[in-house]
């Protein structure tokens, strides 16, 4: 009977510790609200992540050779050259948020204010991005 009451205790004490009850808080509010614009989701899943974060995606672009071409020689869509070039440039992107996301764990990143979490500020990582893009 000694027993059974100690393990009660115990697990009564885990029970108060456990990060689901710590994020309800004392009121137990429950799970903070989440708005996720999955239209400007660039890695990840939305419906199933831990440690989100966001990129300034026109500054990061601003810093890739390919797609300042684009914007030098004021190429449209209409262009063969702008498709090559965009490839070029969203590859690179791709590489560079792939490299923060294995380096940081960060597993949803999108635009800035596409992750929204309520009494959090989710992580801005555009310098990490600019510097992991490659040459």
């Amino acid at each position: 009977m000694r027993h059974v009451a100690l393990f009660s205790l115990i697990l009564g004490l885990l029970v108060v510790a456990s990060p689901e009850v710590a994020a309800k808080g004392k009121k137990g509010k429950g799970k903070p609200k989440v708005t996720i614009d999955e239209g400007s989701i660039y890695l990840g899943d939305p419906a199933n992540f831990r440690k989100p974060a966001v990129v300034d995606v026109d500054k990061v672009y601003q810093k890739i050779p390919e797609y300042r071409e684009i914007l030098d020689r004021d190429l449209d869509d209409s262009d063969p050259r702008y498709l090559i070039l965009m490839r070029a440039a969203s590859d690179k992107f791709r590489a560079a948020l792939d490299a923060v996301s294995e380096e940081k764990g960060y597993d949803l990143i999108g635009g800035l204010g596409s992750i929204q979490i309520e009494g959090k500020k989710v992580p801005e990582i555009t310098a990490l991005v600019i510097k992991k893009l490659p040459e």
